[in-house]
């Protein structure tokens, strides 16, 4: 579902915000990997918890060429359907590389948007929804899952509107 923002709106002002760190983040997060592993990654996961979204993952990592062998980096064998990768934790460079990764890469912080009456933790019952700011042709959204439609005290603002 797109929660999408209503041009000139503050919630468009937030959102841009968002993808704007999100974006920076990622790149930031691509530099780092190539730096470590000599090899520019193609894609990076993320993970998203109590309200933060977009926190990317030094455990998921993958590059489109197959025959790339990156150094410091080892099979991430929780996946099976794609080869990903991840540092090994057990030498001293990886260790600190994770450790320097968790301290920068710590995700967008979506509390604001309860103020534009978008709950990405629903207060009565502590459920938190998974969030990512993005945008298309048409504008800067939300993509939130559909449960969250629930949670809200409203689908009726001058901020958004709802795309199911």
């Amino acid at each position: 579902m797109k929660i999408r923002a209503i041009k000139g709106s503050e919630l468009e002002k937030t959102i841009i915000k968002m993808r704007d760190q999100l974006l920076k983040e990622e790149n930031e997060a691509k530099e780092m990997i190539k730096e470590y592993c000599g090899y520019m990654p193609d894609s990076i996961g993320y993970q998203w918890a109590l309200g933060m979204t977009a926190a990317f993952s030094c455990n998921i990592i993958s590059f489109n060429d197959p025959d790339i062998k990156p150094n410091n980096l080892v099979p991430n064998n929780s996946y099976t359907d794609r080869l990903i990768w991840r540092p090994t934790q057990r030498t001293k460079d990886g260790k600190e590389f994770i450790r320097q990764w968790n301290r920068k890469f710590q995700g967008i912080n979506g509390d604001v948007l309860s103020e534009f009456g978008i709950p990405v933790m629903h207060e009565k019952t502590g459920i938190y929804c998974h969030w990512l700011p993005l945008e298309d042709e048409d504008g800067y959204y939300l993509s939130v899952g559909s449960s969250l439609l629930d949670r809200m005290p409203s689908s009726k603002s001058d901020q958004f509107f709802i795309e199911v």
